[in-house]
């Protein structure tokens, strides 16, 4: 290994180090900055829902180098995986630094007793993905993120949302925000049927069920699902079921397009012409054309979004 030309001061990050944390991560692709007010709340969920450790280094003012990791509350018989999570500015790169960055994630998560570390990568961050594969990492999983262009596609999608529409009425099936669903239920049917669908979810990593009262603060105290100002949690209902898909559709200040999540489990075993099959359709098509944005993303609700790098 080179000798270190860089060495990042790195000192415990608090809840106030979320905003310098979200620039560090937002400097990597400026097309998709991190949200520092949404950055804030998963740090707040990681600490409820998991055992975590977070790391920053400070100049001048701005975050140049941040490591975390976490894992989940194991059980005795279950694999003891864990997340680390690195970040240095390009600027100052060093490939040293980095895997330093990686190696305090992973000291960490042996003291815990954790027994393989995994690192989630984009693909084309190539100087990661170099780094992670020189000190023993290899790929193991790929998730993938899809982005609609609302304006290249506007037509097509108003078109395709007439189509639907018609195709829901016809059985019977309504869209509307969770705000507005008469259920007095909607919220325990939705967390029942969540747990349902992630068990089609394939993972590297395992995940704890989360209960009732955990679900409902993930979600519903995201400042970007919870504020009907930045977001929507939107339910397909239908006569004679309970267990339904449902989708949020969210954005922080700063996040450049809205993001589309979807939970589907009374999918299985519908034809792909049923508006149960892909409930990301529905509410793509019903807020792409009255969204102000160019562009809308959504991605699998999986724990990754790209690459899985795994070591043990």
């Amino acid at each position: 290994m080179p000798a270190i030309n860089f060495e990042p001061e790195l000192r415990p990050a608090t809840p106030e180090d979320a905003p310098l944390v979200a620039e560090l991560e937002s400097l990597r692709d400026p097309t998709e900055p991190r949200d520092p007010v949404l950055l804030a709340h998963w740090w707040k969920m990681n600490d409820e829902l998991e055992r975590s450790m977070r790391r920053v280094a400070v100049r001048d003012g701005a975050a140049v180098a941040y490591v975390g990791a976490s894992h989940e509350f194991w059980e005795e018989s279950q694999k003891r995986f864990g997340t680390v999570r690195p970040v240095l500015r390009y600027d100052l790169w060093d490939d040293s630094a980095f895997v330093g960055l990686v190696r305090l994630g992973e000291e960490w998560l042996g003291t815990e007793g954790a027994a393989t570390a995994v690192v989630r990568i984009r693909e084309d961050y190539g100087r990661e993905l170099g780094a992670l594969d020189d000190i023993g990492y290899r790929e193991d999983r790929r998730m993938r993120t899809s982005e609609l262009d609302l304006v290249a596609n506007r037509e097509r999608i108003l078109a395709s949302r007439e189509e639907s529409r018609a195709r829901m009425k016809e059985q019977g099936v309504v869209l509307h925000p969770i705000s507005e669903d008469p259920d007095p239920e909607k919220f325990h049917h939705l967390h029942e049927m969540m747990k349902e669908s992630e068990k089609d979810i394939p993972t590297t990593v395992p995940w704890r069920e989360l209960s009732f009262e955990e679900w409902m603060r993930f979600w519903f105290d995201n400042p970007a699902i919870g504020s009907g100002s930045r977001g929507t949690a939107t339910r397909l209902s239908a006569p004679r079921s309970s267990t339904v898909p449902w989708c949020a559709e969210s954005h922080g200040p700063r996040t450049p397009a809205p993001r589309a999540a979807c939970e589907a489990a009374a999918s299985r075993g519908r034809s792909s012409t049923s508006p149960w099959a892909r409930p990301s359709r529905w509410v793509t098509r019903a807020c792409a054309p009255a969204t102000t944005r160019t562009t809308l993303r959504s991605f699998a609700s999986t724990k990754g979004w790209a690459t899985d790098w795994s070591r043990r």
